[in-house]
């Protein structure tokens, strides 16, 4: 979707919101379930849903909607016979639920400021993520496992459709990519992945929930919430742990800069342009902290000039990277972000070499980021001639494919309007 003309996907943003709608309301009036289940669960569905919970990386939006979405089937699930046949799932009543909540939730967002073309891809992934979960846990219900409760036998049908939620949240994030986007698919699948402990949480708890519900009624809610609230309490104080070493971090790359030993806002806009390629090149999350960190501080080794011994025996580019990554590796957390730093003036190969093993990829990052941003702000030159310098050194000094990488982040903010054959 990402090649859509605009105009196209801003109507369909509109449209489907309303299909989805209109689809749930039809879907409501020929369900088995009461009218006062449906409009309860909409109803919790669309509160959770703009409740925000806190993970570890921003790629991902996730809400305690999902909860309430998984506990859905749980509850719409009736064990009981009647005229001796299992009544089993009101996949229907699940499903229009899930139709008017989604909608709902949608026109809440949008009511409060939220750009409705960036609502779309999150409005599409959780219909089909909840859509499969649905489904995948009602055929379950009435198949293999229809005669059979108890025990294992009722983990194994939830067990099974939350891989298949999984997969598809995977599967779905990976190709929803929207507009002009700087996100590779691949950084935004592996996004979600590194978040699944997040996405476990919530779908476990609106599981225990649904659950105890046939059992306890309501008073199955404060139970299910008391593990809720402890796993959202660490997930937002591991955010804000996250944070504040972030706040931290950049307040001590700005040592030089504010002391006149290196250029004002070099390592911010080194950062922001170093992460931008990582992303893109579709790095996971966690070699694109690295480079955020090691793009921050590559340059604070330059508080070491200050000392008029140093001034007097000279230094070059690669004592500047040694003295940083000596400052660094002093904390025992940023010590592979050291390393990174240590290398990022080497060339990324060697005469001889496809290209050199020692040079990680952060560091070539790193290298062709920071001389981007010397040749534009302080070089004085325009970000085309910058990057064709930039490929002027592709023999050995920059890798070709992060200078390939910029060219297309540049590309994406239309900083310049490539010549094509």
């Amino acid at each position: 979707m990402a090649d859509l003309h605009p105009r196209v996907v801003a109507i369909f943003s509109w449209l489907f919101p309303a299909g989805t709608a209109v689809a749930g309301l039809y879907l409501a009036a020929i369900a088995e379930a009461d009218e006062i289940h449906l409009l309860v669960a909409t109803t919790a569905l669309v509160i959770a849903s703009l409740i925000p919970v806190a993970a570890s990386y921003s790629g991902n939006r996730f809400t305690t909607g999902q909860a309430v979405a998984a506990a859905i089937p749980f509850v719409f699930y009736e064990a009981r016979t009647e005229a001796g046949h299992l009544i089993g799932v009101d996949l229907i009543g699940v499903l229009a639920v899930y139709g008017v909540g989604l909608a709902l939730t949608w026109v809440f967002r949008f009511a409060r400021g939220e750009d409705h073309i960036e609502m779309l891809p999150v409005v599409i992934r959780r219909l089909v993520g909840y859509s499969a979960y649905a489904v995948t846990f009602t055929a379950m219900r009435r198949g293999p496992f229809e005669e059979l409760t108890g025990g294992w036998a009722d983990l194994v049908p939830f067990l099974v459709a939350l891989l298949a939620w999984a997969i598809v949240e995977v599967v779905v994030r990976s190709l929803l990519v929207i507009g002009t986007r700087e996100l590779s698919r691949s950084y935004m699948a592996r996004a979600f992945v590194q978040d699944l402990n997040v996405f476990s949480g919530l779908v476990l708890t609106g599981a225990l929930f649904g659950e105890l519900y046939h059992h306890l009624g309501w008073w199955a809610l404060p139970i299910a919430l008391l593990p809720y609230s402890f796993a959202h309490a660490a997930f937002k104080r591991f955010q804000e742990t996250k944070v504040t070493y972030k706040q931290t971090i950049r307040a001590l790359a700005r040592i030089p800069e504010v002391s006149g030993l290196a250029v004002d806002g070099h390592a911010d806009r080194t950062t922001e342009m170093a992460t931008a390629i990582a992303k893109e090149m579709g790095l996971g999350p966690v070699l694109v902290e690295q480079v955020e960190f090691a793009a921050l501080m590559h340059d604070i080794g330059r508080i070491s000039l200050n000392e008029p011994q140093v001034l007097k025996m000279g230094y070059t580019d690669d004592d500047i990277a040694r003295w940083s990554a000596e400052i660094i590796a002093e904390s025992p957390y940023l010590e592979r972000v050291a390393e990174h730093v240590r290398h990022q003036y080497e060339p990324y190969r060697q005469p001889g070499q496809q290209d050199d093993p020692e040079i990680s990829i952060v560091a070539r990052i790193i290298k062709v980021a920071a001389a981007y941003d010397w040749k534009v702000s302080e070089g004085g030159l325009t970000p085309l001639a910058a990057l064709e310098s930039l490929h002027g050194g592709a023999a050995y000094d920059y890798d070709p494919d992060v200078v390939a990488s910029l060219r297309r982040v540049l590309e994406h903010r239309r900083q310049f309007t490539p010549v094509r054959a």
